[in-house]
């Protein structure tokens, strides 16, 4: 007997049957939607808050702190764990930004050092937002987007410092005099404005307590777009200028507090999301403290691990539930059809052909149960969407169902082996039926 007419005669089978059958694969299509609908929220929440992240760039982020001492031995904790071993410190200086910035697969390394008692003033205006000095030749890979200006020049003059002012950080600029605090940015014509920026040292203050101010020129030369990550609520200004002011006024900037020596933090872009953890790791072994959403991600995707399996774990008692009602099926139709197999046995049907004509009709309820289950999760899927967009009204919240395709997959060939595995018992038990037995039977 060819499998073709044993797939044949199969279906014949189940087709004389055929309420009984479809009743079957009903219980088979409800376990495997369960299953699949379970799984598929556990898998959203992961995909969406994947993509979150991916929109703001931060998945080939790595950030690096200054490296935080303890003891007084010289010493750091990587990772911030005290059941960790300690690491000798280094400086997050120059040196160690050239030495992090030929490790494969980084694409650009920008230390960043933040300006919080200057103040940027333009005509009646100014704004207390602080300045974050970055790499110039970074602002492409940091994901900052110019919409307006040139941004910044090849060859800065040494003494302008250089501002790429964010949409959002517009509205920082109010006349302190006046009563009126809106939250709408003041009209200036921002990119051809005269500003100057003013560091105030409050070590050094006259008999009426007001600190001594140093001022330097600055221009605006692009306009920051707002984005997911936030760069358009900062003000950048360049490395390279702000390390020839600070070089020019150490005394003054030692004074606030400011280190010339050393940047206390920067930022790391990676090739690929999948080499973050490898550059990291690199990076602590160095001696610096660091972090990166990839460490948030690997973590969470443990926890969801467990919740898919959770999740599974309902939709699998379903599936169990299914797997009885097939095994009861094929026993039902053993007792039906006692004569008809004890007439195979005696026409010389060999035993392994009858336990797999039993076997068959199983696995074609489990696919057909599989098939309809996945339509049916398809659809709950897109319910379920529907409902949580308009629950959240756009807001993009991370909890949604996806079903992708190894799932599907997946989910057919688990509700075929479920309905095979539970046909072998009552296909042994038609194998092992006397033949004269059978045709006697009444």
């Amino acid at each position: 007997m060819k499998w073709s007419d044993l797939i044949r005669l199969a279906a014949t089978n189940l087709w004389r049957r055929k309420l009984r059958s479809v009743l079957t694969m009903i219980g088979v299509m409800i376990g495997t939607a369960s299953i699949v609908v379970m799984v598929s929220i556990g898998i959203g929440i992961n995909q969406g808050y994947i993509d979150s992240l991916s929109q703001s760039g931060e998945l080939t982020t790595i950030n690096i702190n200054s490296t935080t001492y303890y003891g007084g031995g010289g010493m750091v904790i990587i990772g911030g764990s005290s059941g960790e071993e300690p690491i000798e410190a280094i400086k997050l200086d120059d040196r160690a930004v050239r030495e992090i910035a030929v490790l494969d697969h980084v694409t650009v390394v920008s230390p960043q050092q933040d300006f919080y008692n200057m103040t940027t003033k333009t005509g009646k205006f100014e704004s207390s937002y602080s300045l974050t000095a970055i790499n110039p030749d970074a602002v492409e890979a940091l994901g900052i987007h110019v919409v307006e200006g040139s941004g910044f020049s090849k060859n800065a003059p040494s003494d302008t410092i250089e501002i790429l002012l964010g949409e959002g950080a517009k509205s920082g600029f109010r006349n302190p005099r006046s009563r009126r605090w809106g939250s709408e940015a003041p009209d200036i014509d921002w990119l051809n404005a005269k500003y100057t920026v003013v560091l105030s040292d409050y070590t050094d203050t006259d008999d009426q307590g007001n600190p001594k101010e140093y001022e330097f020129k600055a221009r605006v030369v692009g306009i920051v777009e707002d984005d997911n990550a936030g760069h358009g609520y900062n003000m950048y200004c360049s490395l390279d200028t702000m390390k020839l002011i600070m070089q020019k006024n150490k005394k003054v900037f030692q004074n606030i507090g400011t280190k010339t020596d050393e940047y206390p933090s920067a930022v790391v872009k990676v090739d690929s999301f999948e080499n973050v953890l490898d550059v990291q790791d690199q990076i602590k072994s160095m001696g610096l403290s660091s972090y990166s959403m990839a460490e948030t991600i690997q973590q969470m995707q443990e926890s969801s691990k467990s919740l898919q399996l959770m999740l599974g774990g309902i939709g699998g008692v379903a599936m169990l539930v299914a797997a009885i009602s097939i095994c009861n099926t094929m026993l039902m139709s053993i007792y039906e059809r006692t004569r008809e197999i004890g007439v195979m046995k005696v026409l010389g049907c060999k035993m392994s052909k009858i336990g797999a004509m039993f076997l068959t009709e199983a696995g074609i309820i489990g696919l057909g149960g599989g098939i309809l289950g996945l339509a049916i999760s398809y659809g709950l899927s897109a319910g379920i969407n529907a409902l949580i967009a308009i629950a959240m009204q756009g807001a993009g919240g991370s909890f949604r169902s996806v079903i992708p395709p190894y799932l599907a997959l997946g989910a057919l060939v688990f509700s075929i082996l479920v309905g095979v595995l539970a046909g072998l018992y009552p296909s042994q038990r038609a194998m092992r039926l006397s033949a004269l037995a059978a045709i006697r039977n009444e």
